[in-house]
């Protein structure tokens, strides 16, 4: 035996004479024909053409590592698809759940918010409007041109509108199917039937059988183990190929459907994730009722459906059914337990568990994809705690949360500058550096909890090619400080510009639209209208106690006064402001009747701290990092140093020098 194969006797001869190796290495279809043809020559000197193309040996020989290189491909094939971690066969995965005792999770509809409008009259005269009482599971959709683009959504409940009102309404994507019939019954143990339709929507079927002159209703058990023998109970299960399965028992783990029984479902269908993508407003059509009139009646909504999602990915599963289907079986003792089994819930993407106590136990969840609407993680909280109710201990008490989509994410941002190399393109290796850090946080690649360390920044960006080296300027969970902002944190406020002077010296008193009045020509009071009819309108409630006021006539921008604010009185239509000279110009030409004057305030802020800009983030374990804050507003005015192909809007600013400019 050697490291390579194994030596072995093929001429009847001792092994010490022979000794020829075959190479248990040699495995595709190369290797074995060389290793074939170099025993051919050694045993069979006179075969001169063995190896050549036009050898009719050479031919069998070829046939021969052909089959040889399939039989390995089975062989490593089916070992892999056997475990978990190796299997890439969707059915292979299935398997292996079952045998753990785990449900995949199955396609999920997208839900919506719908706003129903009536009108308050008819303005074509053909009739009187009255309200109108749309039923549960009305159907809404998109118009579009192609019956492949339509999405459908049933309301999840009675909707009713009065004339000249709007109402909301919750719906859900998908159709219903009442009264299918799946066929007769055998009487067999585990007897099972396939749903024709594609695409049903986890948890919806509902199953019924007529016995003679009775009709039976079955529950759906996750697993028939736990059934009685006795119990009307059914399972259902995905294949590989996207169809549902209905089984039944077997008079042990639940009973068997008698002789003839005819098997009737109910069930709802549709399209899953793709629902995600019909856009605010695309919603305005209501599908025609029978006895209603909808005249009238207008449907949109104003924002994208959320929670569609297809049927559990395998990379999912390889992740759950190690947690959902062999550590737990549906109990809660550990805060783990309560996260993983947060995680059988259909919509639930991530989850932690947190608690000081055993008697109250608070699980985060987040969305698939991370997409949601408050109202959204409101009802999927609601199914968490529904789910979790009776595999709590007794005692116990369970919080899902959170319960508004935005207290889930802690905001990051990152500001780079990259240094290109001399032959590669500036713009092409920024972009590729910032699709780099985008994936890196992306929702798909974080979890609860997640560090965003410098390390894992510098590697990625050095690891696109053309990158020479990069500086990481900002890496924080504050905005990087806004480039224009004088002294380095100040802030400019114009209140108002250009109003007209008032030659009355009375503060008291409201000095009239666009007008203003002071006590003096060096004033220690200010009284400024609160009604305008200049253009830019004066924004003084933005006005604090301490802000610097420059009061500057526009007509001599040379001549100017410098004061602070000492207090603030709102009068309703017009605002006293209580004011402390701290500066003037050499020369001031105070303004005449009507000459208009110009108001700017500073609010001079501390100056924030940047002598360490660039920390590791290592979130709450409660919030999800992300590079998507909403409150950045970035433009070539606040950010002049990025030019406009730089300017991404939100949290990351990447700039790169040096390499090729555009061309």
């Amino acid at each position: 035996m050697s490291d390579v194969g194994i030596v072995v006797d093929l001429d009847d001869q001792a092994l010490e004479q022979s000794k020829i190796v075959l190479d248990y290495t040699s495995r595709d279809f190369v290797a074995i024909r060389t290793q074939l043809v170099g025993l051919a020559k050694g045993f069979m000197p006179e075969w001169q053409t063995a190896g050549e193309a036009g050898d009719f040996g050479t031919l069998l020989l070829e046939l021969f590592a052909y089959m040889g290189d399939v039989l390995h491909f089975y062989i490593d094939r089916t070992a892999s698809e056997a475990f978990l971690g190796t299997a890439v066969r969707r059915q292979s995965i299935l398997y292996i759940a079952d045998m753990m005792g785990y449900t995949p999770i199955g396609q999920q509809a997208a839900s919506v918010q719908l706003s129903f409008t009536l009108q308050a009259d008819d303005p074509d005269n053909e009739g009187t409007i009255t309200k109108i009482t749309l039923p549960k599971g009305a159907r809404v959709y998109n118009s579009t041109g192609s019956a492949d683009e339509m999405v459908i959504f049933e309301l999840d409940g009675e909707v009713s509108i009065d004339p000249g009102t709007t109402v909301t309404a919750f719906a859900t994507e998908g159709l219903t199917i009442e009264a299918q019939s799946l066929g007769l019954c055998q009487g067999v143990p585990n007897s099972e039937f396939v749903i024709p339709q594609k695409g049903v929507i986890f948890g919806t079927v509902q199953v019924q059988t007529r016995e003679g002159y009775q009709v039976v209703d079955w529950t759906s058990f996750h697993h028939l183990a736990s059934a009685r023998p006795t119990q009307a109970v059914f399972t259902t299960f995905m294949d590989e190929a996207g169809y549902t399965h209905i089984v039944f028992g077997d008079n042990s783990s639940g009973r068997i459907p008698p002789v003839n029984a005819e098997v009737f479902i109910n069930y709802r269908y549709g399209i899953g994730s793709l629902a995600n993508a019909v856009p605010g407003n695309g919603i305005d059509t209501i599908a025609p009722l029978a006895d209603i009139d909808i005249y009238g009646l207008e449907v949109t909504n104003p924002e994208s459906p959320v929670g569609g999602s297809d049927p559990e990915t395998v990379d999912s599963m390889r992740y759950t059914i190690s947690r959902g289907g062999t550590r737990i079986r549906d109990r809660a003792v550990t805060l783990l337990d309560y996260a993983d089994l947060a995680m059988q819930v259909p919509g639930v993407a991530k989850s932690v568990a947190y608690g000081t106590v055993y008697t109250a136990v608070f699980v985060r969840v987040a969305p698939v994809n991370g997409q949601a609407t408050t109202a959204y993680m409101q009802r999927l909280c609601n199914t968490v705690e529904t789910y979790l109710s009776d595999k709590i201990m007794i005692g116990s008490s369970v919080h899902p949360e959170p319960l508004d989509v935005e207290e889930l994410w802690q905001d990051v941002y990152i500001q780079a500058i990259v240094h290109v190399q001399d032959a590669y393109n500036r713009t092409t290796v920024r972009l590729q550096v910032e699709s780099v850090l985008r994936s890196l946080l992306a929702f798909s690649a974080v979890d609860f909890g997640y560090r965003v360390s410098q390390g894992m920044l510098y590697r990625a960006m050095l690891a696109v090619q053309g990158v020479e080296y990069v500086d990481l300027d900002w890496l924080a969970t504050e905005a990087p400080v806004d480039d224009t902002d004088p002294g380095n944190g100040d802030t400019y406020i114009t209140v108002v510009a250009n109003w007209r002077h008032s030659t009355s010296t009375i503060t008291t008193a409201d000095p009239g639209a666009a007008t203003y009045r002071r006590n003096s020509a060096t004033p220690t009071e200010f009284a400024l209208s609160t009604t305008s009819d200049n253009p830019v309108q004066p924004n003084l409630a933005n006005l604090h106690i301490g802000d610097h006021l420059v009061y500057r006539p526009v007509d001599t921008p040379g001549s100017w006064q410098s004061f602070v604010i000492t207090n603030i009185t709102n009068n309703t239509t017009w605002y006293r402001l209580f004011v402390s000279l701290l500066d003037s110009a050499t020369t001031i030409t105070p303004p005449g009747n009507n000459d208009r004057v110009a108001f700017e305030a500073i609010r001079f802020t501390p100056t924030p701290d940047t002598s360490s800009p660039v920390n590791d983030i290592a979130t709450n374990e409660l919030l999800i990092p992300r590079i998507e804050p909403t409150e950045v507003v970035e433009t070539s005015a606040n950010y002049p140093d990025l030019d406009e192909t730089e300017l991404t809007h939100d949290g990351l600013w990447v700039k790169a020098v040096g390499g090729l400019p555009n061309t």
